[in-house]
């Protein structure tokens, strides 16, 4: 992997252990667009298959010189505990069969203490600025703004069947902000003329979709074919996402 930089960000969206998939994004984005930070949206190690291998990547492109920080997901927040009680030698049926799997896969590739780490560290950030932009998991309500947007809706908020998703009806007052957490088929940008003020790069990757990075400073998106379907060969390069045109601008209601 060439780790000379351009001070460049990825921000890639949820792994759920998908290791395979986030070591080929991390080649890709690195010699396509030399970043030099990488952001990750939350959802880092559940319901994929190689969650020791994710933990593992990670920690290896840090000591290569990457920048990495991630924003705590929902299922982060959960995890983190579950491993919690067990490590401390907690009975396995006080936590979810889901989370229980996570961890006989971090035992069997040696990675439990690492991923407690770096759970430890994600679940204390429920939002990272760089730049201009702001990366969280799951995004804000446009009503109440960044600021006014309780903690637990910006790691929690996912609207139910039938209802808008957050980025339709957000303007833009806040900066650009960045999000995971709700899968969609292509990533999506919502922008103002020219100026992007949501994106989301959520594109499932254990469902069967991608996994995606968005290239801050260039306004690009970069995916990888998810492993998840069986016989998929390797695929990555630059992807073209869904645009939408940001809302109208809303009058915010009153907070406290």
């Amino acid at each position: 992997m060439n780790t000379q930089s351009q001070d460049r960000t990825a921000i890639i969206g949820d792994v759920h252990g998908c290791a395979e998939e986030l070591e080929e994004l991390l080649d890709v984005t690195v010699d396509l667009r030399s970043v030099s930070r990488v952001v990750l949206t939350g959802d880092l190690l559940t319901k994929g298959p190689d969650p020791a291998g994710t933990v593992r990547i990670l920690e290896e492109v840090a000591r290569r010189g990457l920048e990495v920080a991630s924003v705590c997901g929902n299922q982060d927040l959960r995890l983190s505990g579950s491993l919690g009680r067990l490590v401390e030698g907690g009975r396995p049926r006080s936590v979810a069969k889901a989370d229980r799997l996570v961890h006989d896969r971090l035992v069997k590739g040696g990675m439990v203490d690492a991923a407690v780490r770096l759970l430890a560290d994600t679940v204390e950030r429920v939002e990272i600025r760089v730049g201009d932009a702001t990366v969280l998991h799951a995004g804000i309500d446009p009503a109440l703004g960044l600021a006014a947007t309780d903690p637990h809706d910006k790691i929690h908020l996912k609207p139910g069947a039938g209802r808008r998703p957050w980025w339709l009806d957000y303007d833009g007052t806040d900066g650009l902000v960045i999000c995971g957490h709700r899968p969609v088929a292509s990533p999506i940008r919502s922008a103002r003329g020219e100026r992007p003020v949501a994106v989301n790069v959520d594109t499932g990757c254990v469902g069967g979709g991608s996994l995606t990075a968005y290239i801050l400073e260039t306004d690009e998106f970069i995916s990888v074919e998810s492993r998840q379907v069986p016989g998929r060969a390797a695929r990555g390069g630059i992807v073209a996402p869904t645009a939408i045109e940001a809302a109208a601008p809303l009058a915010r209601g009153r907070v406290g």
